[in-house]
């Protein structure tokens, strides 16, 4: 006979003796009870209640680590990355590092703080020599970076500057139309001079010389130049018998060559300019030193 579940009675409970029906593809089949309920407990083989320690067991993992991780769990480590454990980068070195796809540090290096290393502020093209001095600040390398300039313009220093040192100038360089104010010339003393001297203004524009007692002096004139200049402060000796001098070379001012005090302790100033063919001479004299 063919009972419909829904004809059943209800059931308070199930006990392991009750036939339970089962339909199945509309086929009523029967089951022993104690095949489908289920043994709650805290034993092996029973299922988990709500209050089952074993939900909160957080069974400790063990075994070989494997991926970025090394040694054996509980306490695996990351694997290393060949990257020595050290401070990188200082006051004149900057840390350069790269980084894999994981996030993980695979090298590290200190590298120097210097034009060619800082590529990205493109040092170079403010001109092929500017780099060079900033790395070495000197005169010579800065006068190689401003001939790197076009256009117009001038390189100004502060008013007010104070400390010591100098600007160095290039050899025989090209100054259009500058104020100087109090500059100084450069002085040499010759000394006393004997009965040749060659006069060289190629470290200094006033020239000094004492004559020797006795003697007539032959002055041999620096090379012509146009537009170049010195000063000559002819001295007689102080006592004793007076010297002469005559000078190669030199066109005078009214065409006769001047006579040199011949007084002791007395002094002649001769001015030479030049006009790239002669030396011209002029000459302002007895005065007493």
């Amino acid at each position: 006979m063919s009972i419909k579940i829904s004809n059943l009675p209800a059931a308070v409970a199930v006990n392991n003796d009750d036939i339970i029906p089962i339909v199945q593809n509309g086929t009523t089949k029967k089951a022993a009870a104690s095949l489908v309920r289920p043994v709650f407990g805290t034993a092996a083989g029973t299922v988990c209640e709500g209050n089952d320690v074993r939900l909160s067991d957080p069974r400790t993992p063990i075994g070989a680590a494997s991926g970025d991780l090394t040694n054996e769990y509980p306490g695996p480590a990351l694997t290393t990355t060949g990257v020595v454990a050290l401070t990188y980068g200082g006051a004149a070195q900057v840390g350069q590092f790269t980084v894999d796809a994981k996030g993980r540090i695979t090298s590290a290096a200190s590298v120097a703080i210097t034009p060619a290393a800082i590529g990205a502020l493109s040092l170079a093209s403010l001109g092929a020599n500017v780099s060079t001095f900033l790395a070495t600040p000197s005169s010579a390398n800065l006068a190689a970076a401003l001939t790197d300039e076009v256009g117009s313009g001038s390189v100004v220093f502060a008013s007010g500057v104070t400390g010591s040192g100098s600007a160095v100038l290039g050899t025989s360089p090209t100054i259009g139309n500058p104020t100087i104010n109090g500059y100084v010339e450069g002085n040499t003393d010759l000394g006393t001079v004997g009965a040749s001297a060659t006069l060289s203004i190629a470290s200094s524009t006033v020239l000094t010389a004492t004559l020797t007692a006795g003697t007539q002096t032959t002055f041999t004139m620096p090379a012509v130049s146009a537009g170049k200049a010195f000063t000559l402060y002819l001295k007689q000796p102080a006592s004793g018998t007076v010297g002469s001098a005559v000078f190669t070379g030199v066109k005078w001012q009214n065409g006769g060559a001047p006579i040199i005090t011949e007084l002791n302790g007395k002094l002649d100033i001769l001015p030479f300019v030049s006009d790239g063919v002669n030396w011209y001479g002029s000459f302002a004299q007895n005065f007493a030193y």
